[in-house]
């Protein structure tokens, strides 16, 4: 069973290209084999404070973990990774 609408995420900060022409193409053409299915493909991630916030976050653990006041993040724990090269 194919869903009747599809929703393309589009994780991106910005427009360009990829937005504006292949997504979206490559999403219709994937349409083409499934009659009756419409598509969208959502808006680019932007600087949604969220994402402003979360992206200052790790910035700020980053350092923190650097200056022995954090553990590794949850991601990067065990790999060794979270450290100046």
């Amino acid at each position: 069973m194919i869903a009747s609408n599809w929703t393309v995420e589009f994780r991106f900060l910005i427009t360009g290209r990829h937005w504006n022409q292949d997504i979206p193409s490559l999403t219709a053409e994937a349409a083409k084999e499934h009659p009756g299915v419409s598509s969208i493909v959502t808006a680019p991630l932007g600087l949604h404070q969220l994402l402003v916030d979360v992206l200052n976050d790790r910035i700020n653990h980053g350092f923190s973990h650097i200056a022995g006041d954090a553990e590794e993040c949850s991601v990067c724990v065990g790999t060794n990774k979270c450290q100046l090269h």
